[in-house]
């Protein structure tokens, strides 16, 4: 349509009155999706695409609890490099290159708390927002914090400690009973273990 009325109107104006049309218009019609991406050279891997599906690289282990959230008829998940065309991207520890950001990415979620893996200013500047998810693993760091609580005052890292020392010396059958009142710990009834927040 533009390149219709433009020759349209090279015909009919005056030269004089054209050009700084023209030149206003060529910088306005300056649409290109990858606009502000700097001096990215590749789209991804036309042979790996699938129209109708969103692409979405995975680095380190993400949960299939999680992933199931992206139904395989909408969504196609792949891991690293394998995801050529990938137009978000799933991570968790890993230590995110701008080189590994495919000019197609469209966002990046980190699976957790923070962002320090991720380049996020440069992202910003590119225009693919960041974006972390946390408290997704809220339940699991309570359960290893009271985990942690009731194995140090049961004193039972210890006891297992002490066994494997004895075992190494083959004295775990005749000390066993003896030496378990050491690691006797205290009952967490009418207790104060910690104070935490």
């Amino acid at each position: 349509m533009i390149p219709t009325t433009l020759s349209i109107a090279t015909r009919t104006l005056r030269p004089s009155i054209l050009r700084p049309s023209l030149g206003s218009l060529r910088h306005m019609a300056d649409i290109s999706v990858e606009h502000g991406r700097g001096t990215w050279k590749t789209y991804g891997d036309i042979t790996s695409y699938q129209p109708g599906k969103f692409q979405i690289k995975t680095y380190n282990k993400i949960s299939p609890i999680g992933l199931s959230e992206f139904p395989s008829s909408q969504y196609e998940i792949k891991e690293g490099e394998a995801a050529t065309n990938a137009h978000a991207i799933l991570l968790r520890s890993h230590k995110l290159k701008e080189e590994e950001v495919n000019l197609t990415v469209r966002a990046i979620a980190r699976c957790g708390a923070g962002t320090n893996n991720v380049p996020v200013e440069r992202m910003t500047e590119l225009g693919i927002p960041v974006f972390n998810t946390p408290g997704a693993n809220a339940n699991a760091v309570k359960e290893l914090v009271l985990a942690g609580m009731l194995l140090g005052s049961r004193r039972i890292v210890d006891g297992v400690n002490h066994m494997k020392k004895l075992g190494e010396e083959g004295l775990q059958k005749e000390r066993v009973e003896k030496d378990k009142a050491m690691f006797g710990g205290r009952e967490l009834k009418n207790k104060t273990l910690a104070v935490i927040g």
